[in-house]
């Protein structure tokens, strides 16, 4: 047996010393564990509904004993306009903050739906991102994957956001029933997670984004501008109308929803209000100081002077209190506060439902001012989560101001410290890998073997609630031959306690893969696989 060399040696004893200095204790005074559920585009009647109905026992169980109240979204009703003021991520004044694209009028370009997408990925958490693409109709068992990775998750983050996207997907392809077995399949991966989970002190939350309106009844929005706009339309991307003449959007407004082809139209005017049409009939919506007062001329298309207003300044929340269980719940101050953004079109359109823009995908949408658009449902268990027991109805995207303790952006100081003891059944030759952390997504590596050995430093690279790209630089060389640069790559893939390992070393002379298994003891010690006839243990710390 060749023995190992003197600079591996070295090296050994090096990172040896290394981990004296880096072996404190994980976890210490760590905050408490928030894990929040996005699920995307169910209205509070519809899931109210499903658990009634059985058809999410697990959610009914997850949070038996906490907290429900319905919660008011934000008008457009997309998550790109809701979920990054969720966290303050985007102002008011902010072009991601208004859909999924736009148009530039400082640069005199258009922001396409490519952009406006991009921009909504850079506002989740980093191993959020790949969520979208487990949203992708019939993708959304990868999500299933990944939420039994939550446990462990918890422990390292102590704040985990989950997405559920596939609910929004199946519901604007292919319908109500669709919509619905997609939360079944969520409730069933609920079901096999609760169990793993540690119940005690853990705070749970689960909220939808926004509503969802089931209907067939399409309508070419862009068709009707076209011909009613002509040369004068520079963009449309629904809801907002560029205008050369922005001068025009009364005019406009007026003629577009009194001729029936659109439900409403608002534009801005001068003090900051805004001024349009619902239903062929004008409105007027007031910003006073910390109120908003809505005005009309005639009929009230939204009904509100049968609940006996009158034309008063009403603060947002006071609008959500009067307003909450009417079809048109708060739409003076959604309408307004979307209007604020400098990036908005000279004319904001839509339709409420039964009718929705052609492009929302045939068989749903989000796009009015009503109740199943825009009433959403919070669920919370936990003891950091009571405030919201006595919370009442209240605007969605003051959710986490109400629960300030949150530690949004938690990370830990380190990675685990690592030492792995491997066998290859064919000769017996042993080999030992030690890898320390001196910071968050930072290893520095060591494989020492009989005939070689390698040391690396590396970084993660990318990250997912499935995966860890590793990116790693540094020497190798054996006992016949002098020390080379060598570069590593390696994607682990965990699923629950089980893990699939991908490893690639390439230097000046060759390359070479590893791949493997390993499944996870409890919290420090793993069993490992390496193909194809290595066994081994590691414990990390």
């Amino acid at each position: 047996m060749v023995r190992p060399t003197a600079c591996s040696r070295s090296v050994v004893t090096a990172l040896l010393a290394c981990c004296l200095l880096c072996g404190g204790a994980v976890g210490a005074g760590e905050p408490p564990r928030f894990l929040i559920f996005h699920v995307d585009a169910v209205a509070a009647v519809d899931l109210d509904r499903l658990i009634a109905d059985g058809r999410l026992p697990n959610v009914a169980l997850a949070f038996e004993g906490g907290s429900a109240h319905e919660a008011l979204s934000l008008f457009y009703a997309a998550t790109p306009v809701i979920y990054p003021r969720m966290h303050d991520r985007a102002e008011l004044s902010a072009l991601g903050g208004i859909g999924f694209g736009g148009y530039d009028r400082e640069t005199d370009r258009v922001v396409g739906d490519l952009v406006g997408f991009l921009s909504l990925v850079a506002t989740v958490p980093r191993r959020a991102a790949t969520s979208f693409l487990h949203g992708v109709p019939y993708l959304d068992g990868l999500a299933g994957l990944a939420m039994q990775n939550l446990p462990d998750l918890l422990e390292r983050y102590r704040v985990v956001e989950f997405f559920w996207f596939s609910s929004d997907a199946m519901g604007h392809l292919y319908g109500a029933e669709a919509h619905a077995a997609s939360l079944e399949r969520f409730d069933a991966h609920l079901g096999r997670l609760l169990p793993r989970l540690d119940l005690d002190g853990l705070n749970l939350i689960l909220y939808t984004d926004h509503g969802l309106t089931f209907t067939d009844h399409t309508v070419d929005v862009g068709a009707i501008l076209e011909r009613e706009v002509a040369d004068d339309l520079i963009y449309y991307k629904y809801p907002n109308v560029y205008l050369r003449e922005p001068s025009a959007a009364p005019a406009l407004a007026s003629r577009l929803t009194r001729s029936g082809d659109l439900d409403f139209a608002f534009y801005r005017v001068e003090g900051g209000a805004v001024e349009g049409y619902v239903y062929g009939a004008f409105v007027r919506i007031e910003v006073d100081g910390d109120g908003i007062r809505y005005l009309t001329e005639g009929r009230d298309p939204f009904g509100y002077d049968a609940l006996g207003y009158a034309g008063e300044s009403l603060t947002q929340d006071a609008w959500v209190a009067l307003t909450i269980g009417e079809r048109y719940p708060a739409a003076p101050p959604n309408v307004s506060q979307y209007l604020q953004n400098r990036d908005v079109g000279d004319l904001v359109v839509g339709l409420n439902p039964p009718r929705i823009p052609l492009g929302m995908l045939t068989h749903g949408g989000h796009s009015g001012l009503v109740d199943t658009d825009l009433v959403v449902k919070v669920l919370a268990r936990g003891p950091q989560v009571e405030p919201l027991r006595d919370r009442g109805v209240a605007w969605l995207r003051d959710l986490y101001r109400d629960l300030p303790d949150i530690p949004f952006g938690y990370e830990p100081e380190r990675e685990l410290h690592a030492i792995e003891l491997r066998y290859r059944l064919d000769d017996l030759a042993p080999s030992v890998r030690l890898s320390l952390s001196p910071a968050y997504r930072t290893r520095w590596t060591m494989d020492v073997a009989p005939t070689e050995w390698a040391v690396w430093s590396e970084h993660d690279v990318f990250a997912s609630y499935l995966a860890r790209w590793w990116f790693g630089v540094g020497v190798g060389g054996g006992a016949a031959e002098a020390a080379q640069p060598l570069a590593r790559f390696a994607l682990p893939f965990d699923v629950g306690d089980a893990r699939l390992d991908a490893e690639a070393f390439v230097r000046p002379t060759g390359w070479a893969v590893r791949l493997g298994a390993s499944f996870q003891l409890d919290a420090s010690l793993r069993l490992i696989w390496e193909a194809p006839a290595g066994v081994g243990v590691g414990w990390a710390w």
